[in-house]
């Protein structure tokens, strides 16, 4: 609207003057546009400018107004954080500590594994939660038949084992019998993938003595029951005659009667085949009779140290000395 102005001259006359209404200054599109980008809001009716924050959300809280939206949320997920996830919660625990090197303590079960002996009565196959795993019954160095299994925690029903400490017989089962890789063998858990690949690249289990020799002859390991006993010299003659063979490798036939005199008179050594020098596999079948015909001992293990000829006295020259003199007394 106009204005009127009074004004007072040098004579002190007072003269009106009217003042015609100021011009509105129209703002184009394009400073409308970098107006509102720098966070102003144009009020098209008073042709006035106000700050956005009391109008309008500034673009800052826009956008984190809109971050806040579900759509949004499904956005910021990127596939390669989604497969990671998934990744993670697919792969296995290991139920113990990972062990970067053997420990001392494993070396030391590991020199008692090489040099004692030990012998295996039997190995079956199993599956615990869902993996593979092992059963291998062994006879200690003192006679005592102890059940190792091998699973995703490897065990023993040795006293030692039982007491929480890793036992030689494991060692030796995961060492000579299984054959396992060595960063495997002095692993205190195991995981799945890990299970099958020892088992797939382990020894073949023996299979029992087969009465039936046409049904034996289909085992392609096994050579032909003709010829000589290498310890006796005399025919094999399978039709008076049992025999046993060689299943770790070479497959030739003896007498069992003559293996088994063998076999006692190794007293401290490992059965071996006489002819290829292998570690000699018990029939599962023999396994049960000689458990059946061994002695419990007081701490109710099996004993059949008088099978094989082997002392009952346990040997501790390989163990720690200050140890042994504080069990047995300063003279040991």
């Amino acid at each position: 609207m106009p204005s009127t102005v009074s004004r007072i001259s040098h004579g002190g006359a007072i003269t009106k003057t009217t003042r015609p209404p100021p011009k509105s200054k129209s703002i184009s599109k394009k400073q409308s546009s970098s107006l509102e980008t720098e966070g102003w809001c144009i009020l098209e009716e008073q042709g006035a400018q106000k700050p956005a924050g009391k109008g309008r959300a500034t673009p800052s809280k826009a956008k984190s107004v809109n971050n806040t939206s579900p759509a949004s949320a499904k956005s910021t997920t990127s596939p390669r954080s989604t497969k990671k996830n998934s990744k993670q919660q697919s792969e296995e625990k290991r139920l113990r500590r990972f062990r970067s090197k053997p420990p001392a303590s494993f070396q030391v079960k590991l020199q008692r594994a090489r040099t004692q002996r030990m012998i295996v009565l039997g190995r079956r196959r199993d599956t615990i939660d869902g993996a593979p795993a092992e059963h291998i019954d062994i006879v200690g160095s003192t006679g005592n038949v102890y059940e190792v299994t091998i699973s995703h925690i490897p065990a023993c029903t040795c006293p030692d084992s039982m007491k929480g400490n890793e036992c030689k017989h494991k060692v030796y089962a995961m060492n000579t019998v299984l054959k396992a890789p060595e960063d495997l063998q002095y692993q205190l858990a195991l995981l799945t993938s890990e299970l099958e690949d020892i088992f797939a690249h382990a020894p073949p289990i023996p299979t029992d003595i087969v009465e039936d020799e046409d049904e034996a002859s289909h085992d392609g390991k096994r050579k032909p029951t003709d010829g000589e006993c290498p310890i006796c010299y005399m025919d094999l003659d399978p039709e008076h005659n049992k025999l046993v063979w060689c299943k770790a490798q070479c497959g030739h036939n003896l007498h069992k009667s003559c293996f088994d005199q063998w076999a006692a008179s190794q007293a401290g050594k490992e059965v071996r085949c006489v002819y290829c020098r292998s570690t000699w596999e018990m029939d599962v079948g023999d396994a049960n009779a000689i458990k059946g015909a061994g002695e419990y001992t007081a701490d109710g293990y099996v004993n059949v140290a008088d099978h094989f000829g082997m002392s009952r006295a346990r040997d501790y020259s390989g163990y720690h000395q200050p140890w042994v003199r504080r069990q047995f007394g300063v003279g040991w």
